[in-house]
Order: structure tokens, then sequence, then C-alpha cells
């Protein structure tokens, strides 16, 4: 079996080396989170032993750029944390974790624990296509510029759409008059390609990574997130903010805490803003999608 040891310490990065060697594992080594996106993309291993903080970088961005090379599928991921740090609830990709400082045995122990819960993934599975390339065959969305009463929307009310790929959310917004009301779409897409999906202007578009780019905010950054988008409905006239990437969201920073911050733009905001929502249904519980019916209404688009 082979494992990746993301860490910043040289000398953690040894003991486990010796740990996992001596019972025959293959090790490998990425001292950066980029790093170890880039080897997990070009030699997957079928567990991760992540630090929490590798350098002054949050450890599970790597899961961020993992997804974003279509690779999670095969992630497994052990945590190495320390003592007073909590374990991300909700998060499909942790499979484990080790406290420091640790000794061989909890090493061990956590491995044998994870290699029962999962399934040995192919040396090199392959990537799966990304929704950008499918959405870039659709017919650009059109502006209708029909009142809202008349086309069955309220401002001010909030939707989600249950689907796996975000279609009827973009041909939900072009019922939106954009000479009044101006859009902002938080998307893990690039902004060039959520532009070109429309036939019009006038379209804010905020794009999630797992880096630091200039213009993106990291997809696990709730916080960063929220505040950006108060930011925009506080300094905007008429604001609806549209969610393409729920699942991803969900991915990199939990279910648990992504609802929650949905739950509390729409209880500080709403009236003032409409909120909209696209998700895959088989990744939510009938209670996860109770929660995110009683914020917001679905609605029906042919």
């Amino acid at each position: 079996m082979k494992v990746l040891i993301v860490d910043d310490n040289v000398a953690v990065q040894e003991i486990i080396k010796d740990i996992l060697g001596g019972q025959g594992y293959t090790t490998l080594v990425a001292s950066t989170v980029d790093e170890a996106v880039e080897i997990y993309v070009s030699s997957p291993p079928q567990i991760v032993l992540l630090d929490t903080w590798v350098g002054d970088e949050d450890g599970l961005r790597m899961i961020s750029g993992v997804r974003e090379a279509g690779l999670d599928g095969g992630l497994n991921i052990i945590l190495i944390k320390s003592s007073s740090e909590l374990v991300p609830k909700d998060n499909p990709y942790i499979k484990g974790f080790i406290d420091k400082p640790f000794k061989s045995s909890d090493v061990l122990e956590i491995m044998r624990s994870t290699e029962a819960k999962i399934e040995m993934v192919p040396e090199a599975p392959v990537k799966k296509k990304h929704s950008l390339f499918r959405r870039r065959k659709e017919p650009k969305i059109q502006n209708t510029g029909k009142d809202l009463n008349e086309q069955g929307i309220v401002y001010g009310r909030s939707y989600v759409f249950f689907e796996p790929e975000p279609d009827r959310i973009y041909r939900f917004m072009g019922m939106f008059d954009h000479k009044v009301y101006r859009m902002l779409v938080v998307t893990t897409d690039k902004v060039k390609a959520i532009k070109e999906r429309f036939d019009y202007g006038g379209i804010e578009v905020l794009s999630l990574t797992s880096g630091r780019r200039s213009g993106t905010i990291d997809v696990s950054r709730l916080g960063s997130l929220m505040a950006y988008v108060k930011e925009f409905i506080s300094n905007t006239r008429s604001p609806v903010v549209v969610f393409d990437c729920i699942d991803e969201i969900t991915d990199a920073a939990g279910l648990n805490d992504t609802l929650v911050m949905l739950h509390q733009l729409i209880q500080a905001y709403g009236g003032l803003c409409t909120f909209v929502v696209s998700m895959d249904p088989s990744k939510l519980t009938d209670k996860d999608r109770s929660i995110l019916q009683h914020d917001m209404r679905q609605f029906n688009i042919d």
C-alpha cells in the first residue's frame, strides 16, 4: 500500500517513514500542500497522513486541490493533529486521526483501522470530466426581462435546486431582469467560463479555489466567503447571490458548517437578497434536505 505523508516537519516525516517502511508500506513525502496535490495527482496513494497545519497553510486545502484534479474518489485521509484540535465533522475524506505526540503503535493501529474501512483504488484512476466542459456545450442563457411575479418568483425569498449539475439554476438566473437585479455567482469554475454561459453582462463571479490566487477565496474558508457575500449585499442594490458549487464547499468545509453558513446568511439578509443554491441530492440525508427546505423553496423550471 502506498502512503503519502504531508508534513513540513522533516523529523516527523522521517519518523513516520521508518514506522511504515518497517511494515512494508511504500511512502511518499510532501512538505507543502501544493506539493502534496502534485504528488497525489501524479501517483495517487491509498492513504494520506496529513498534518492539520503544513507550515502556515491549512492542511485540508489539499482536498480542494485533489477535487479540482478529479481524483477525489479514492482520497482517504488520516489527520495528524494536536490533542486540542477538533476533527472536522461530516467530511467524507477523513477516515481517522492520530494525536501528537504519537507512538509507533498509534500510527500502525490507525493505519490498520483505515485499511479496513476503504476499498483499494487503482494506481492511476481515470480523471472525471470537469463539469465546465459540459456547460460550454450548452446554449447561452437569455435574459427574459419579465416581471418576477409573473414567473412565480418572490424577490427576497431564497430557492434551492436539487441537481448534481447547475443547469437549471443558470436558467433561473435568466428570469431576473439584469437591468434591475445584480447577480453574484459563487462557483469553483473559472470566471470567464461562467460569464460566457450567459448572453448578457452584469454578472459578478467569485471563483473559489484551493489556492491563494488573486481574486479568489479558498473553498474551505467559510468565514472569508461569508464576509465577501455580506459586503456584496451591503454595497449592492437588489442583490441575488447564487451558489452553484455547494457540493464542493461541503466537501472542503463540512456539510454541517456549510448549512449553518447558509442559514445565517438567509436569516440576516432574507427579504433584502435572494439566495439560490444548487446541490446534489444524493449527498443529502432526509434531515439535511429538510433543513435546506426550511430556509429555501424549491422552484420548478422545465
